[in-house]
């Protein structure tokens, strides 16, 4: 396997490690399961070799997963396991997913409002996380975003890549620029404010987001008269901006 490989194989497997973590699972349960889909089939031997995990822990584990439906165990000496088809665990995952935003919305739509004032804009840790509601915005828009960067080539290939799309969903994209964009491959009406810092993004002036130009954190509404009342405050900025 080359250099290349084994780094994109960390990368995954990383990157997988820490989601299942995420999502409930113990260090040891993500373990074996990351092991268990990188072999057809394993022992408690092998399964030993690839995480380091104690026999008796292995056996603990893999009784809990077989339990849950993700492990599937074959008689015989020894013991041989094999992870359950993939569908499987996304299935129990959307089941849990949707039961959760079902008893949530209800616990929000009970609770008192006496003394209470809602959250209206949302914090967002992490450049992954970012990046991903950035996406979804993206991805949801149907009529038009405002944008605001420092230049297109900072928001990476995948954002691009979406506002690409938009285009094709017919979207009408503007963007407020500390620089031209240079990316023959996405057209978009465009303003040039050379100060330009932090990257904004308004969708269909439903939801509004600011973040950081390195996208370690952002501030986050669906509330639709924020992103309203955020979305005339960049309208003064395009109004203003220099044209090219």
């Amino acid at each position: 396997m080359s250099l290349s490989s084994e780094k994109k194989l960390d990368l995954i497997t990383n990157r997988a490690m820490a989601v299942l973590r995420d999502l409930g699972f113990g260090a040891h349960e993500a373990s074996v399961i990351i092991a268990l889909n990188q072999m057809a089939s394993a022992t408690v031997s092998d399964l030993h070799t690839q995480t380091g995990i104690h026999h008796a822990n292995l056996y603990a584990v893999l009784d809990g997963l077989i339990a849950r439906g993700f492990v599937v165990s074959h008689e015989g000496r020894p013991k041989v396991y094999q992870f359950a088809p993939l569908k499987h665990l996304k299935d129990s995952m959307n089941i849990k997913l949707e039961q959760l935003m079902e008893d949530l919305t209800q616990l929000q739509e009970e609770r008192s409002s006496v003394g209470a004032m809602p959250a209206l804009i949302y914090t967002i840790r992490g450049s992954g996380d970012v990046r991903t509601k950035m996406l979804s915005m993206i991805g949801q828009a149907k009529e038009r975003l405002l944008l605001s960067c420092q230049s297109i080539t900072m928001l990476g290939e995948d954002i691009i890549n979406a506002l690409i799309e938009a285009k094709k969903r017919k979207v009408t994209i503007r963007a407020i620029l500390g620089k031209p964009n240079e990316l023959k491959h996405l057209k978009l009406q465009q303003r040039i404010k050379e100060d330009t810092l932090a990257i904004n993004l308004i969708m269909d002036g439903l939801e509004a987001l600011i973040s950081m130009p390195d996208f370690s954190v952002c501030g986050w509404a669906d509330n639709a008269l924020i992103s309203l009342q955020f979305e005339g405050f960049l309208e003064q900025t395009w109004n203003i901006a220099r044209t090219i």
